[in-house]
C-alpha cells in the first residue's frame, strides 16, 4: 500500500500527545515558554503507521486533533497536556482500510468516537527533548503510554513548534483483528504548533 499523501507526510518526522511539557534549555532569544497553548486541528498533523508482514505498512492520519497545554519552564512538574482525538476523522488512502479501521473490529467509532490523552509525568531527556508519560483512553479502556517530545521551533509571537513520537499496542484496547499479519504496535508521529492563548 503506498504511503498516504497528507499534511502529515510533508512535515518532519520525529505518540496525544504533545507534551512539550518542557522546561528545556531553549535559546536565550526565545524568551520564556511558560503559559497556556491551544492545540487546534489546523496546526497539528497526527499520523500513524502499522507494519504489515511481508508488505508495505498501513499509513494514515487523524484529521481532527485538539487540546490544551499548560507549560511551566521553571517547574516542569506543573506542566500538563490534554489532547482529544476525533476517531471518526481517521483516514488512509484506501477506503476499505479506512472503513475497517472505523468498524467495531478496530476503533469502533460508532460506539467510541473520541480518544483522549492526559499527561501524568514529565522527564527531561535532553536539551530540547522530554519523555512524557500519560494515560491514553480509547474504546472504554485506559492504558499508560509514553511519548518522546522534541521542541523543533520557537517563534517571536510566542508559539512553539514540536514533534512527538511514540505509539501504543492495539491489543491492549481490544483490537486484535489481523494479528499477527498486521502488527500489534501502532506507531504515532505528530508534528504541530502550540498557539499561545
Amino acid at each position: 500500500m503506498p504511503p498516504i499523501r497528507s499534511k502529515f507526510s510533508a512535515l518532519p518526522k520525529a505518540a496525544a500527545g504533545l507534551s512539550m511539557l518542557v522546561t528545556l534549555a531553549l535559546p536565550a532569544t526565545a524568551g520564556t515558554i511558560t503559559g497556556s497553548y491551544n492545540l487546534t486541528p489546523a496546526n497539528i498533523a497526527t499520523g500513524f503507521s502499522v507494519r504489515v508482514l511481508g508488505g508495505r505498512p498501513v499509513q494514515g492520519e487523524f484529521g481532527n486533533v485538539s487540546g490544551k497545554m499548560i507549560l511551566d519552564q521553571n517547574r516542569p512538574e506543573k506542566s500538563r497536556v490534554n489532547v482529544t482525538i476525533d476517531m471518526t476523522s481517521v483516514q488512509t488512502n484506501n477506503d476499505k482500510v479506512t472503513g475497517f479501521l472505523k468498524s467495531s473490529a478496530m476503533f469502533d467509532v460508532a460506539k467510541y468516537p473520541v480518544a483522549k490523552f492526559q499527561s501524568t509525568r514529565i522527564r527531561i531527556t535532553g536539551k530540547y527533548s522530554a519523555e512524557v508519560e500519560g494515560v491514553l483512553s480509547m474504546r472504554g479502556k485506559r492504558k499508560n503510554t509514553k511519548l518522546a517530545v522534541k521542541i523543533s521551533d520557537t517563534r517571536s509571537n510566542g508559539n512553539v513548534g514540536f514533534e512527538v513520537s511514540g505509539g501504543f499496542f492495539r491489543s491492549l484496547f481490544g483490537m486484535e483483528a489481523g494479528l499477527p499479519i498486521y502488527a500489534d504496535k501502532v506507531n504515532l508521529k505528530i508534528s504541530g504548533t502550540g498557539r499561545r492563548g
